[in-house]
């Protein structure tokens, strides 16, 4: 059985990821080639995921076919959470090469099943916070963010949930964990407290 790596790559754009394949021993080179020079017209491309597993050419048309109604054109993009697609490469059961933190792929499936789950019932409105109030990103006091709905807040022109602009900021200043998962709302604070620590509103 051919061995290959599956890899999954954020983007600027809200939702939408690249996922492809590369032989083993070209997998570094095409992270730093799709990392430098873009693809499809889509630039700052980060590495977000990685497992070498075997038959990777099937699997990858297999994730083709299953999502074929979230692939906007024959490219090697997909409109959904990057988290998201983790959890279903995770669950081929190969080799975690990137990124490297020792648990077990059933462990990882379970951590970002948690997360998200934390996030999809994480409503800011119900803390008190409204559109257009400004949050302030744990890692960097310097970095604002606008709320724009219950969930979604923007950052540069470009619209976010909290875990995926988490993971974007720590990743910028090499300081994103292993596991690559973050409970959002822990991420961000309103008026000098985290959102998880605000109280519910009646």
């Amino acid at each position: 059985m051919a061995k290959g790596v599956l890899y999954i790559m954020s983007t600027p754009m809200d939702g939408i990821i690249k996922i492809g394949t590369a032989e083993t021993k070209q997998y570094k080179e095409r992270m730093r080639h799709l990392s430098t020079n873009g693809y499809a017209n889509v630039n700052a491309l980060q590495p977000y995921f990685a497992t070498e597993v075997d038959n990777y050419k099937e699997l990858e048309n297999l994730l083709k076919d299953l999502f074929v109604f979230i692939r906007p054109g024959k490219k090697e993009l997909y409109s959904m959470e990057p988290d998201l697609a983790k959890q279903l490469l995770l669950a081929f059961s190969g080799k975690v090469i990137f990124p490297k933190d020792g648990a077990s792929n059933a462990t990882q499936i379970k951590q970002i099943a948690k997360i998200r789950k934390q996030g999809e019932l994480f409503n800011m409105y119900s803390r008190g916070i409204k559109k257009g109030d400004i949050l302030t990103f744990v890692g960097n006091p310097d970095i604002k963010v606008k709320v724009v709905n219950e969930r979604d807040v923007e950052y540069n022109g470009a619209t976010y949930k909290l875990s995926p602009l988490a993971l974007k900021l720590y990743t910028e200043m090499g300081k994103a964990n292993k596991s690559g998962a973050y409970q959002g709302a822990s991420c961000f604070k309103f008026n000098g407290t985290i959102l998880t620590k605000l109280p519910l509103k009646n």
